[in-house]
């Protein structure tokens, strides 16, 4: 493995005003590349990098998912990005037109319950090349934190099985009453359910739990990296 911290790579990327990428040797640039893409895959956000007239050059792993899912609000026709609803489309190409403009927004596009925002954000090249301007399609999570994610908080504060499962409820968006539903226990047990994991977490409320959730960083799960390339 290269490294990076105490090698001449190194050097160079922390040399001021220079580009990492550019001052890498071959080698060095495949490394860096190859790296930034899992890095963007792990990420619990979707993400498209389009040039400036709307056509695909990038999609992280969700970004892919937001393109092929059925409940998705985009979806890709030969290499060029569309909205999948033809209310929406006009508004997305405008974004993107002004994108391309230099011009940023946020979108709402699709319907409830699938309902997505999009943030369209220009992107100038830092080498100044003409026509290497592109454009950011950021879109919002899906859910408060991966179920990864989630899984290894419970196991850092030793949260039992069912405290973990009455957290990633709570996570959803579920009351009490509902969680007590869906597992088939009394209302009392998932109330002292949530005390324990308050107190295992040292969180001061139910919103301040969730909360300490929703600031996790991603654990994309590896099944679905490998299912989505």
């Amino acid at each position: 493995m290269l490294n990076v911290s105490s090698s001449p790579v190194r050097e160079r990327l922390d040399r001021p005003g220079t580009d990492a990428a550019a001052q890498l040797p071959a080698h060095g640039a495949l490394w860096l590349m190859q790296m930034l893409t899992g890095a963007l895959d792990a990420l619990d956000y979707g993400m498209l990098l389009l040039d400036t007239t709307g056509h695909l050059v990038q999609a992280n792993q969700m970004g892919h998912q937001h393109c092929t899912s059925a409940h998705g609000s985009c979806r890709l026709q030969d290499g060029q990005l569309h909205a999948r609803s033809s209310a929406d489309e006009p508004v997305l190409q405008r974004a993107l037109t002004q994108a391309a403009g230099g011009r940023r927004c946020l979108l709402k596009l699709g319907e409830a319950p699938h309902a997505e925002t999009v943030a369209v954000v220009p992107l100038s090249s830092p080498l100044g090349i003409r026509g290497g301007d592109a454009v950011l399609l950021v879109f919002g999570k899906q859910q408060v934190c991966e179920a990864l994610s989630v899984e290894h908080f419970a196991r850092v504060h030793s949260l039992t099985h069912a405290e973990g499962m009455v957290l990633t409820a709570l996570c959803g968006g579920d009351e009490p009453s509902a969680i007590a539903r869906k597992f088939g226990v009394a209302v009392s047990t998932v109330r002292t359910q949530i005390a324990s994991v308050r107190q295992k977490t040292q969180a001061a409320s139910i919103r301040e739990l969730v909360r300490q959730v929703a600031m996790l960083p991603p654990i994309v799960s590896v099944l679905g990296h490998e299912a989505a390339h």
